[in-house]
């Protein structure tokens, strides 16, 4: 009697196909994963997959994606994008955390063949699964153990190593052991979309509460838009010039590309970020207040986005924001 999940015959590679697992299958996901990964497994990071290869009923593999790295230098400078985009776009990416093949018979390619299967679907589950796509995949090897070469066979980048730490809780520690990053454009131009000051079609709008400033990226938009002239009359001025259009190139940003779309934005505004933006403090109500659709309509009628844009790029591309 065979052993569950081994073939008694050679693998015809036509034959393999990769999908989700079913909920009742998770338990045995993570007991063969814990016991054939180098790593084992203790979760999945933030949102997650978990995939099975399969042929003829039987499990030749697991692949387990999570979410990317919130910080990578070398993936960071190959993307090209600034901090205000990263921290934006960055759960466009995912993470290939594990992939393993299951004990088994062996033909040449099956691993790549595997992983290229699993690519093809990869971001249509992600947008059913999670509410969004993906643009762009990456993992680590560890150059210790691994070449590679299922990656590098399946078209995957290297694009340099870490730096050796590893997140503890809120801190890094540093344990000496870097590895090679690769990354797996899943749409053309995935780079040129990601780190595009303007928005994009494949981008998904970013709701108002969930986008973030630090100080320093709140600072220094501020002082950019503060050297523009003002152009309106002085009575029933409420905003200052430089809240409106910060607000304006937020809301821009993560997607709306007119007045009323800002307005709406606006309004979603958190607490936090109108602060950051130096929005008008309300006693009455003690709360910060965004400026309306009519306010914004009129400064930009007078300043349209077109005039915003080397600003906005500018302030985009500054080093030393006080990135998250």
């Amino acid at each position: 009697m065979k052993p569950p999940g081994v073939l008694e015959h050679a693998i015809n590679l036509s034959t393999v196909a990769v999908r989700l697992i079913e909920p009742a299958e998770r338990e045995r996901w993570d007991e063969l994963m814990r016991a054939h990964h180098y790593l084992g497994l203790k979760a999945l990071v933030g949102r997650s997959l978990r995939y099975v290869a399969h042929c003829e009923g039987q499990w030749l593999a697991l692949l387990g994606w999570a979410s990317a790295a919130k910080k990578c230098a070398a993936r960071d400078a190959w993307i090209g994008w600034p901090a205000p985009l990263q921290w934006q776009r960055i759960g466009l990416l995912a993470n290939n955390a594990r992939f393993v093949l299951l004990p088994g018979p062996r033909v040449p390619n099956l691993a790549s063949k595997i992983l290229a299967a699993n690519l093809a679907r990869l971001s249509a589950d992600w947008l059913s699964v999670h509410g969004q796509p993906l643009l762009l995949a990456e993992t680590f090897v560890d150059p210790t153990r691994f070449a590679g070469t299922c990656y590098r066979a399946a078209n995957w980048i290297d694009v340099g190593a870490t730096r050796g730490f590893a997140k503890t809780n809120a801190t890094y520690i540093e344990h000496g052991q870097p590895k090679r990053i690769l990354v797996y454009p899943l749409v053309r131009q995935a780079r040129a979309i990601l780190c595009s000051p303007l928005p994009h079609a494949r981008l998904p709008r970013v709701p108002a509460q969930s986008l973030e400033l630090s100080a320093g990226q709140a600072q220094t938009l501020l002082e950019r838009l503060g050297n523009l002239p003002e152009t309106r009359s002085q009575q029933g001025r409420r905003h200052r010039l430089a809240s409106v259009l910060a607000v304006a190139v937020c809301a821009f940003i993560s997607g709306a590309r007119n007045s009323a779309a800002m307005g709406q934005w606006a309004e979603r505004a958190s607490q936090p970020l109108l602060r950051s933006l130096r929005c008008r403090w309300d006693a009455r109500r003690a709360r910060f207040i965004a400026p309306s659709e009519p306010t914004l309509r009129r400064v930009l009628a007078k300043l349209p986005v077109q005039q915003l844009q080397p600003i906005l790029g500018d302030w985009l591309q500054t080093p030393g924001q006080g990135s998250r």
